[in-house]
């Protein structure tokens, strides 16, 4: 399979919000239960108050009344964010061990791990004499010896996020600094990364580039280049000659 001159990614990681609701009882004892109102600003807030009211026989009533309590919880992956130069906070250029224990600490221990092969291997023909893949579910680092950024040892050097294994990305939250990620349409790269570049490559295909400037480029690989045209696959860093669908 041909390696795309990019990446892909869909719009900002899914954010799972639990929603609390008390309800508002009456006190006389023949009131009816009703839910509180959803609040329109989903910030983490609680509040009650007494609200005094009074019944038809004049008689004051006390009643407390609880806002609805949310939380919002972020995938531990969307701290890797997708960029040009980098991964989260890894820098292209850092040794491999390194780059490998700050993925862990958020994704737990990879998937596989191809230790160093050739260069020329499942992953395409990669520069320099040797390469590693460590791959988190559809996440892939590569760690070689030449690179733009280093030469002699091994280090970090590109990673891929996609095309996607099962129905759904893995892990969730990887996303570029505009919020694209896996699945992202045409239209939603561009109105995320306004400067981007859409192409239809007679031997890549389509897909589009994000040029972040000292960011480096983004690149990733698309289903068609019409406007609901789907990100399959997103690329930071080298990406090899050719490479397989997984280690």
């Amino acid at each position: 399979m041909s390696s795309l001159p990019g990446r892909f990614v869909r719009r900002l990681a899914p954010v799972v919000v639990m929603v609390t609701v008390v309800v508002a009882c009456g006190g006389d004892g023949g009131g009816s239960d009703t839910l509180a109102p959803l609040p329109t600003n989903l910030s983490t807030t609680t509040a009650s108050s007494l609200v005094p009211m009074v019944t038809t026989t004049g008689v004051p009533v006390s009643t407390t009344t609880s806002v609805v309590e949310t939380t919002t919880t972020v995938p531990a992956a969307a701290k890797l964010v997708l960029r040009g130069d980098s991964l989260g906070d890894v820098r292209f250029g850092v040794d491999a061990e390194g780059a490998i224990a700050y993925v862990e600490t958020l994704l737990g221990a990879p998937d596989s791990d191809s230790g160093y092969v050739d260069a020329a291997s499942e992953f395409g023909s990669c520069p320099g004499e040797q390469v590693r893949g460590v791959q988190w579910g559809d996440l892939l680092l590569l760690f070689g010896d030449e690179s733009e950024v280093a030469s002699g040892r091994m280090h970090f050097y590109g990673w891929r996020y996609g095309p996607v294994g099962a129905t759904m990305p893995e892990p969730v939250g990887p996303a570029t600094e505009g919020g694209v990620t896996l699945g992202a349409t045409v239209n939603e790269v561009l109105a995320a990364h306004p400067d981007a570049d859409v192409f239809n490559d007679d031997v890549f295909g389509a897909g589009f580039d994000i040029d972040s400037g000292a960011r480096g480029l983004v690149s990733g690989s698309l289903s068609n280049d019409a406007p609901n045209g789907v990100t399959l696959a997103l690329f930071g860093g080298v990406t090899c000659g050719e490479w397989s669908s997984g280690i």
